[in-house]
């Protein structure tokens, strides 16, 4: 295993139940079995095509060769590292097939390439993620330059990676230079990334339209309307389902309309300028309208609808006030889902503000959404069997019946017969038959798919009104205008359970396949042309056999639609008829395990099992003429008038073929009528013959993982898309003939070895010498061919060298063997080498005793002449020594000295200036401290100045209160001086204290001082750099000392004020006791007045005491105040005074004291 890692031969594919294809290693291969190494990875995302170098391990397997074509299995386009070659055409790959697309699209995937191609067909693998650096605006543009106004004579593809703007850049080159019309058929399952790639291609043809001289600025208008009127088509035809949350339940082909422009100058490349565009749309699931299932949802716009504002709801229909999803039947409880990140109320915007931008505002707004609220309103509607008459209906539901009637603008008798009764017609009769409730109930279910259907119709129609060139650009209906189609169908489907929309899909991917493949063999014809090759030996398989059997005389569409017309056809006998009519149809499938209504199909991707149920009613789906007529008697414009419109555009080309007048017809009934297939076959066989008119370019987007992740592929979905998709088939049909191709340098160089009789003179040219090498080597892989000739196992093309199947896997079998003989041969040399090397060792181990003898005698004689050299090298090196370092000792005190010198002058110079500055700080610290000192002595002068001032003023005030007091004989006006007399010393206690606490600030302003004086200190060692910092701090010293000065003086002015102060208010007070003593004579002569003339004994007894108390207060303060003057010492005023403070009498107190005063 170890020696063919790098070998490419060695590296194969297998097959495997779990993960479709894995990688292998080939260790040995018989006829019919081979047996292989299998790497093991951690999971399904780390199998690469790596040689296993990522493997955690390898497991041996057997594997049988017949499951594998040619019973041979298929090799790894591997490089000598043993891994994978990553291509961007897949064409290119050497060897393609099924494993090697696979694994070739998983590399790019996981690398962040979300295209590839094969041939013309690009493949878009959905990436979940927005690949900015793709699609800029250089990236557009270089596309466009190089593919469109670059002038090339080859594939002007070459050289550029795959690309969606490579379609359609090359679909604007072929409308624009060679007009003829494109198409390009976007297909996939759903969550590929249709939509999406729709979006992308039509933003880039705008930009390809431009003048490549100009710059983008941005989308088109027309490309603008129809991408923002794109919600529109989304939220009416899109829902959730099980594999996509924005799924889209129907198909539509754009129609990009060009108008080709006059070239001015004969040297410019022709031109054509987007004009408009028309849609049509295809298969709308109108059953999803009626039921979904519980993990589904139905279409979009019901939500959006009831998540309207309540206003905008009420303007629409008054029923929807207050409503919301779970009060309609067909909406019930869905499933939480933002779509885009936007909640329903945000798309509601979108879409009324899209709706607006084509047209649809006002009566029309109104009639669109009020179809809408029929629908759902339909829906709540219940139908019962009438008591007596089971054959017979009524509508239980009356209120929502009632409603209803009123919404659309029917009369009441006329819609509930038209849901309870059927109108049957024949020849010339006419007569009414009732229903039963579970037929009424089918037909009000019937009513509002065909009202739903109808409404996505109208709107179809006016979203083209809007956007179409016969309506909006300049010349309208004049111009014969070009077309871009872009196709966004729904993908091949196949389900456990498979019904009528199956059907119809599938046979809309069989036509659209039948085309594909023609024009992939059209390609393939062309390469081989190109290399000169046969074209008879190019054979594909045809799927007509497969479109015979749905739409031929006796397939199925015809016994189904006849199936339709039979009074009481069922599925049971249309099953029975189809079977029996195509049995001999080898693509239709027919079991004895199938059910009564089992059918089966062999597709061009795979075999699909249909069960009919519900074929014929769901073929049919006409409404009955009864709802018919009350739907045209309604209100409502949309339901009155467009429910018998199937059309896409109102707009009727002028040059259409007129109607031919012929013989009036006999009326339908109403049970005949267009059967759903009938239409869907009309409209395909249209799309077809409008798509074969055109140049197709196809995409086919990929959905890598269910789980949405990125850079991540699952190997089983993924092929089975690519099978689907045709993309195996397309590689079946480009290698049909010759499956490997290989360039002819390249199989020179791989498969030159095997040629072993090249002639002396060698060949005349390469491509002589590969058609003798291969044909020597290919001889047993000859056969004949019916004609008689001979076919080789190779074609020679002009620049590449092809190869039916097997061929290149032989040649790479013989190449191995040709590597097996060099290996014998490179062993060979590499073993003799080894032996001779053993016996010369051999040889020295023999002669081993002899040789250390020789070895030590000569040794011995080397070392002592190498000794003796040495001594004299010492004592030479010895004499030299001391002679140079009494010369360098000589010359380092010179260089020293030299050195130093500057350096010592420097420190002197630096030793006298901090000396300086040192003498300076000491000189300015004493005059610092002789300051101090003498503040110190003025603050303590002021402070006993102040004392001895304030002492005496005491004494003299006391002298004087007791000359006043011995004046009045100790009189109350005596006492009352000197309570007085006592809170003006109070006060001057309490200026003395703040006095003192001032004193105290300016002590500790001193320590500050002196606490910057140690700094100072501490800073004297570093004095000659910070010299003029100290400087400055001194300076700011004398300014706080003088501040300080400053101060004391004022503190002296303030102590003169306080002098005058204390004057002016003994004065005041002496003048205010007189006042008292005025006022206590006054009362003792009111008692006196009061005890003489008064006979009330009762009032002079209260005023009396009222006396008496006030007396008792004025002499209780009295004595307060004494003892407050006794208890507080001349040294104790500091304690004294908080205290005198806290307890400071309220203003009660001293209105007590005015009074007894």
């Amino acid at each position: 295993m170890g020696d063919g890692a790098g070998s490419t031969s060695n590296n194969v594919y297998i097959r495997s139940d779990e993960f479709a294809w894995i990688p292998a290693r080939l260790v040995e291969q018989d006829k019919d079995t081979a047996k292989v190494a299998v790497p093991q990875y951690e999971s399904e995302e780390f199998i690469m095509s790596d040689g296993g170098a990522n493997a955690v391990g390898f497991k041996s397997a057997i594997v049988k060769l017949k499951d594998y074509p040619s019973k041979t299995l298929p090799l790894q386009n591997c490089g000598g590292d043993g891994c994978l070659r990553e291509v961007d055409d897949m064409v290119d790959l050497t060897y393609l097939h099924e494993a090697a697309i696979l694994y070739n699209l998983k590399k790019r995937h996981c690398d962040g390439k979300p295209y590839s191609r094969v041939s013309d067909i690009v493949i878009a693998v959905n990436p979940y993620q927005w690949l900015t650096d793709l699609y800029t605006d250089d990236v557009r543009m270089h596309y466009a330059q190089k593919i469109v106004w670059d002038t090339n004579d080859q594939d002007p593809r070459i050289g550029l990676p795959p690309h969606l703007y490579e379609v359609s850049s090359m679909c604007y080159k072929g409308l624009a230079l060679e007009k003829q019309n494109q198409s390009i058929l976007v297909s996939g399952e759903s969550g590929a990334g249709k939509t999406e790639t729709v979006k992308i291609c039509m933003n880039h043809i705008a930009t390809v339209q431009q003048d490549p001289n100009d710059k983008t600025t941005g989308d088109s208008p027309v490309v603008k309307r129809i991408l923002d009127s794109n919600p529109l088509l989304e939220a009416f035809g899109n829902a959730k389902t099980r594999r996509n949350d924005n799924s889209s339940r129907f198909g539509k082909y754009i129609m990009l309309q060009f108008h080709h422009i006059d070239q001015k100058n004969p040297n410019e490349k022709a031109r054509a300028a987007l004009a408009g565009s028309t849609c049509e749309v295809y298969l709308l699931e109108k059953s999803r309208v009626v039921f979904h299932d519980d993990t589904e949802r139905t279409y979009h716009i019901f939500y959006q609808l009831l998540a309207a504002p309540e206003d905008e709801k009420a303007k629409i229909w008054k029923g929807l006030k207050g409503t919301k999803n779970e009060s309609f039947v067909y909406i019930g409880t869905p499933p939480h889902v933002l779509i885009d990140g936007l909640e329903e109320k945000d798309h509601w915007k979108n879409v009324v503000e899209a709706l607006e931008l084509v047209g649809v505002k006002g009566e029309k707004f109104l009639a669109l959404f009020q179809a809408i609220a029929a629908v759902l309103q339909t829906g709540n509607l219940t139908f019962a069997p009438k008591p007596g008459n089971d054959e017979e209906t009524i509508i239980t539901s009356k209120a929502e019946f009632k409603e209803l009637a009123e919404l659309i603008g029917c009369d009441l008798n006329l819609l509930e017969l038209a849901f309870t009764e059927r109108t049957i017609k024949t020849r010339g009769e006419e007569y009414k038959v009732p229903l039963k409730s579970d037929i009424s109930k089918e037909s009000s279910d019937a009513f509002a798919k065909e009202i739903y259907a109808k409404v996505f119709l109208w709107l179809v129609r006016a979203i083209n009104d809007a956007t179409c060139a016969e309506n909006n650009y300049p010349g309208g209906k004049e111009i014969n205008y070009g077309l871009i189609g872009l196709l966004d169908i729904f993908g091949f489907e196949s389900f456990p359970v498979n019904g009528f929309e199956q059907l119809c899909i599938n046979y809309c991917n069989e036509k659209l396949q039948q085309k594909f493949t023609r024009d992939i063999f059209q390609s393939v014809q062309e390469e081989y042309k190109a290399e000169g090759l046969n074209l008879d030996d190019i054979k594909y398989d045809d799927n007509s056999d497969v479109l015979e059997l749905i739409e031929g005389k006796l397939g199925i569409i015809k016994q189904l639609n006849e199936e339709c017309v039979r009074p009481k056809g069922n599925d049971q006998a249309f099953v029975s008829k189809a079977l029996q009519s195509n049995k001999a149809v080898p693509c239709l499938i027919q079991k004895s395990t199938f059910t009564r209504i089992e059918f089966g199909i062999h597709h061009y991707a795979g075999a699909v099992i249909y069960k009919a149920q519900d074929f014929v009613v769901r073929n049919t789906d006409t409404l009955p003429a009864d709802l018919q007529s009350a739907a045209k008697a309604c209100t409502n414009d949309i339901i009155a008038n467009h429910l018998d419109n199937n059309k896409c555009s109102n707009f009727v080309r002028e040059n259409a073929a007129p109607v031919k007048k012929t013989a009036p017809r006999r009326a339908k009934s109403n049970l005949t009528a267009d059967t759903v297939m009938t239409q869907f076959k009309t409209q395909l066989t249209n799309l077809m013959k409008g798509l074969n008119e055109t140049k197709s370019r196809y995409v086919r987007c990929v959905k890598p993982n269910t789980k949405k992740r990125k850079l991540v592929m699952e190997h089983i979905t993924t092929m089975e898309q690519l099978r689907c998709a045709g993309v195996v088939a397309a590689v079946l049909i480009s290698r049909s003939a010759y499956p490997s191709k290989l360039p002819k340098d390249d199989v020179l160089s791989k498969y030159g070895m095997l040629n072993e009789g090249k002639p002396k003179g060698g060949y005349p040219d390469v491509t002589t010498e590969i058609e003798d090498l291969l044909t020597k080597m290919l001889k047993h892989l000859e056969y004949q061919a019916k004609d008689g000739s001979t076919k080789k196992g190779f074609a020679m093309g002009k620049t590449r060298v092809y190869f039916r199947s097997g061929c290149l896997e032989f040649l790479e079998s013989e190449r191995n063997k040709i590597w097996d003989k060099w290996a014998v041969k490179c062993q060979k040399v590499v073993r003799s080498f080894l032996v001779r090397r053993m016996i010369m060792r051999m040889k020295y181990e023999k002669f081993a005793g002899a040789v250390l003898p020789i070895q030590c005698l000569f040794r011995r004689v080397v070392a002592v002449q190498a000794v003796a050299h040495a001594k004299k090298d010492k004592k030479r090196a010895k004499r030299m020594g001391k002679k140079s370092k009494k010369a360098a000792i000589r010359i380092q005190a010179v260089v020293r000295s030299f050195i130093q010198r500057p350096k010592y002058k420097a420190a002197l110079l630096k030793k006298k200036e901090e000396e300086d500055l040192a003498n300076q700080l000491t000189k300015m610290q004493d005059k610092l401290a002789e300051a101090e000192e003498q503040r110190k002595r003025d603050i303590e002068d002021a402070k006993f100045q102040f004392e001895q001032e304030m002492e005496e003023y005491k004494e003299k005030l006391e002298d004087q209160l007791r000359a006043e007091a011995e004046k009045q004989n100790k009189s109350a006006q005596q006492q009352t001086l000197i309570d007085e007399s006592g809170k003006i010393i109070e006060y001057l206690r309490k200026e003395n204290m703040k006095l003192r606490q001032q004193c105290e600030s300016m002590k500790r302003d001193y320590k500050s001082l002196k606490e910057n004086n140690a700094r100072l200190m501490e800073a004297n060692a570093s004095a000659s750099s910070s010299f003029n910092q100290l400087n400055e701090h001194a300076k700011g010293l004398n300014a706080t000392n003088a501040r300080l000065i400053k101060n004391v003086e004022t503190y002296k002015k303030q102590l003169v004020k306080m002098k005058e102060d204390l004057k002016n208010r003994q004065a005041f007070y002496l003048a205010e006791a007189h006042a008292r003593v005025a006022y206590q004579k006054t009362l003792a002569r009111i008692v006196a007045q009061v005890q003489d003339k008064s006979r009330d004994a009762q009032l002079v007894e209260d005023v009396v005491i009222w006396a008496l108390e006030c007396e008792a207060e004025a002499k209780s303060e009295r004595a307060a105040l004494e003892n407050a003057g006794q208890q507080a010492p001349p040294g104790a005023v500091a304690a004294a005074a908080p205290k005198k403070s806290a307890h400071r009498p309220s203003d009660s107190d001293s209105d007590d004291d005015s009074d007894s005063d």
